[in-house]
């Protein structure tokens, strides 16, 4: 069991999270031609062999992202070696969460801090051993990119991430999630269920509770928050699994999902940003049924992966190890 409601140390656990950037302006450094980095998740990213480490002086080195982060303080950065080409040019960028969830992709780069970019080079084994030096003022084009994330933001899951580049081809190799001292924690999720009975079947539809979870969200936004950038399930990206219903505290049969955030600019290709006015932040959404021919027992819960630095709140077993789930109970709605 977990306890505690604050973030939670980061563990030695393969997270998946959503790889970005457009780099459009990455032509900047030396001029380069400019190429649409490749949608990927996880650490390493896809394509990549890198293995790296982040650490500061409250996160101990991990694979997945650095927790206590201050303004100007030092983030170590240590990956392996072959993790890249030997004697390869890096780059190293801290990246608003809105970044990861844009549409379209290519106003990315306005959730970027370009004056945080730092250049480095890897070893002659491929190792890279740097430092990354968190920006005293986060600031990117768009006003609505910030680090720490804003409460409504992290409501809906976002962090900041830290991003590592290969500057031969433009693409994104690494990232850690960056989570700030005394930033918040997201709010917990709600529940709504509705039963239906038909040749014996007993079917209960879920949602989140009617306005719960507004688009845009807010400060006291309650959404399903465990995987905002990848939505679960999410077999493309890492292998999100899907959410999990219990009756009678065993696992029932569901069909339950959790669409991700999607962040509506200029030019948005996402269909769910047809509806809505450019900048808006659409929250993610619990939608789904749970079956069972058996008896329904007194309560129905349900838990959401946790692919984020934040502390869950479930007592169930984890669905991606290490991290505490999102979870809500309800009484079965006869």
């Amino acid at each position: 069991m977990h306890s505690g409601n604050q973030l939670m140390p980061i563990r030695e656990r393969r997270i998946a999270r959503k790889a970005f950037l457009c780099l459009g302006a990455l032509c900047l450094v030396g001029g380069l031609a400019v190429a649409q980095a490749a949608p990927a998740h996880a650490t390493p990213l896809p394509g990549s062999v890198s293995q790296c480490g982040y650490s500061n002086a409250a996160t101990p080195a991990n694979p997945a992202g650095v927790v206590d982060v201050t303004p100007g303080s030092t983030i170590n950065i240590n990956c392996a070696a072959g993790s890249f080409a030997p004697g390869a040019l890096m780059v190293i960028v801290e990246a608003s969460g809105l970044a990861g969830i844009v549409s379209p992709s290519s106003s990315e780069i306005n959730d970027v801090d370009l004056g945080s970019l730092s250049l480095v080079g890897t070893g002659s084994d491929g190792s890279l051993n740097t430092t990354f030096t968190v920006p005293g003022t986060f600031g990117a084009s768009d006003s609505n990119a910030t680090c720490p994330p804003t409460q409504a933001q992290i409501n809906v899951g976002l962090t900041c991430d830290l991003v590592v580049i290969s500057l031969s081809g433009l693409t994104p190799v690494n990232e850690a999630m960056l989570a700030y001292q005394g930033q918040g924690n997201p709010n917990r999720p709600t529940l709504h269920a509705k039963f239906s009975i038909h040749n014996g079947v007993k079917t209960i539809a879920v949602s989140d509770a009617p306005g719960a979870c507004p688009t845009p969200p807010t400060d006291s936004s309650r959404c399903w928050w465990g995987a905002a950038t990848t939505g679960s399930p999410n077999a493309a990206f890492g292998n999100v699994p899907a959410p999990e219903a219990l009756l009678n505290f065993r696992t029932a049969s569901s069909n339950l999902q959790v669409s991700p955030a999607i962040y509506c600019q200029s030019g948005a290709t996402a269909p769910a940003c047809a509806s809505v006015p450019t900048g808006t932040l659409i929250s993610p959404a619990l939608s789904g049924t749970v079956t069972t021919h058996t008896g329904l027992g007194p309560f129905l819960t349900i838990d959401e992966p946790n692919a984020t630095p934040y502390t869950g709140n479930s007592s169930l077993p984890d669905l991606i190890a290490g991290a505490q789930n999102v979870s809500a109970t309800v009484p079965v709605p006869y």
